[in-house]
């Protein structure tokens, strides 16, 4: 009988601290603030400012659009305006993408498109737009029998990017 009532109150005392343990557990995870351990790391290269062919003018009379100081300068500006203005923390994207410019027969930047827009890609393209508006100088418009005319010109940026969970280092 002894044995009985022994092995009663074991069974009757485990059940009690169990439930005792579950809810300790329970206030110790509540106060636990999450961190977010994910990291991304995108790397880029500009490959360059490319003129759109205008089909209205001969070849030979053509005289393509010219940044002040060169395409080198103006990719060197566009580098230090993508480090200042976009967060590369939020964004894994791999693949060429371009910004094509507009620049009037004034030489000033009239209209920017960026692409190509794939899923979830519109706060970068508008990141990446915002970047090359900011670049902010006018530049030796294009001309044609001597005469500046309203051109384009595209932008191809190749992207690449690490996402990983440092979680456990």
């Amino acid at each position: 009988m002894k044995t009985i009532l022994f092995s009663l109150s074991l069974l009757i005392s485990s059940f009690a601290f169990a439930q005792t343990n579950n809810d300790v557990e329970d206030m110790m995870t509540n106060d636990i603030p999450m961190n977010d351990t994910s990291v991304s790391s995108v790397a880029y290269n500009v490959r360059g400012i490319y003129q759109i062919k205008d089909s209205s003018c001969d070849p030979a009379k053509f005289k393509s659009l010219r940044y002040p100081g060169g395409s080198d300068a103006y990719i060197k500006a566009l580098k230090e305006k993508l480090m200042e203005n976009v967060n590369w923390k939020t964004y894994v994207i791999n693949g060429l993408f371009f910004v094509k410019m507009d620049i009037n027969k004034d030489g000033v930047l009239s209209k920017l498109e960026a692409g190509p827009k794939v899923a979830n890609s519109e706060p970068f393209l508008n990141d990446l737009k915002e970047a090359a508006k900011k670049v902010n100088k006018t530049w030796t418009p294009a001309k044609c029998n001597g005469n500046p005319i309203d051109s384009q010109a595209m932008l191809k940026i190749d992207f690449s990017s690490m996402a990983y969970d440092n979680a456990f280092n």
